[in-house]
């Protein structure tokens, strides 16, 4: 399963999102449009991290499988 996870330069982009929300926690966009593209973004940024969320869970099952086995707990 590699190369799923997120790279570092699209981690950036959602933590910029994150700020940029918090902004918009005090002052939200008005304009539907801008509206609209920012709700975009959050479903694209959510999809990502549990889509890599999924990965990584997926994986620590497979390695905590091998070492159980390489232990000989199984």
């Amino acid at each position: 399963m590699p190369g799923i996870e997120l790279e570092p330069p699209r981690l950036e982009e959602i933590r910029d999102l994150l700020a940029e929300l918090v902004a918009h926690q005090y002052r939200p966009p008005t304009d539907v449009t801008e509206l609209a593209a920012l709700l975009g973004r959050c479903r694209h940024a959510l999809t990502d991290v549990l889509n890599d969320r999924d990965h990584l869970a997926a994986i620590f099952a497979e390695t905590a499988e091998e070492l159980t086995l390489w232990t000989g707990a199984l």
